[in-house]
């Protein structure tokens, strides 16, 4: 599945990278949103294909005319959209936003519960309120590093693939929209909602392809992972420019 999902994913960086390189308007709204000192020339841009370094979240790397250099966090979506913008382990989850031990201690538990029993929610209600209360200073630097990893990408795209239609984001403006709208709590179901787009759960899954019994924290499906509401993000926010593929 993994491979399966890296080749999807060049697939959709190559159709981004080809509108981009296509389309000298949008080459020209992508460097006026930065500034508005443009060379006297045509606009070109160059992509360049990542590198795929650990903790890296741009994709794609365009390089246009008078040495502007852009970043690109892209994400494809059918539908309404829900991706997983990254994933981790408890532990490491833990010490990235360095959480208390005892918010630790208690995912864990949660985890290995809803690993014995898939029907039972991952928050369960008598630790909704501790959660929430522990998360919520950390909210906003969950979805930034989310999005942002060790290299943070200037750009953030959207590829709704099933009509064509690319969206591209000035990160700032992105991240400027999710920190004002941080609202931490727990839906019925037991997942931990940031705000009405970004939302952090027990990831499951992994069943057939794991070494590890299921109630095991090592087994990939007791991974924390932080997901997005891709086409409802797209709704709240105004793109650079519209590409059609």
């Amino acid at each position: 599945m993994a491979n399966k999902n890296a080749v999807q994913g060049a697939i959709y960086e190559t159709i981004v990278a080809s509108a981009i390189q296509n389309n000298s308007q949008a080459i020209e709204d992508i460097v006026c949103a930065f500034t508005e000192n443009l060379p006297n020339r045509k606009l070109k841009a160059t992509i360049v294909n990542r590198e795929g370094q650990h903790g890296e979240k741009s994709d794609v790397f365009v390089r246009i005319t008078g040495g502007n250099n852009f970043g690109m966090n892209i994400k494809s979506f059918k539908g309404s959209g829900f991706n997983q913008v990254t994933r981790m382990s408890i532990d490491n989850f833990a010490k990235q936003y360095q959480l208390s031990y005892h918010i630790r201690e208690v995912l864990k538990e949660l985890t290995i519960a809803k690993a014995k029993n898939s029907r039972q929610n991952w928050i369960t209600p008598e630790y909704a309120n501790f959660v929430v209360t522990e998360i919520r200073p950390k909210a906003y630097e969950i979805i930034q590093y989310s999005l942002l990893g060790e290299d943070s990408p200037e750009l953030f795209v959207l590829l709704k693939s099933d009509e064509g239609i690319i969206w591209i984001y000035k990160m700032d403006d992105l991240l400027t929209y999710l920190r004002n709208s941080i609202d931490v709590m727990v839906t019925p179901r037991g997942v931990l909602m940031l705000n009405e787009c970004f939302s952090i759960q027990k990831k499951g899954g992994n069943g057939k392809r794991e070494k590890y019994p299921r109630n095991d924290l090592r087994h990939g499906g007791n991974n924390i992972q932080v997901k997005m509401k891709t086409g409802m993000l797209a709704s709240k926010l105004t793109p650079i420019t519209t590409l059609y593929c």
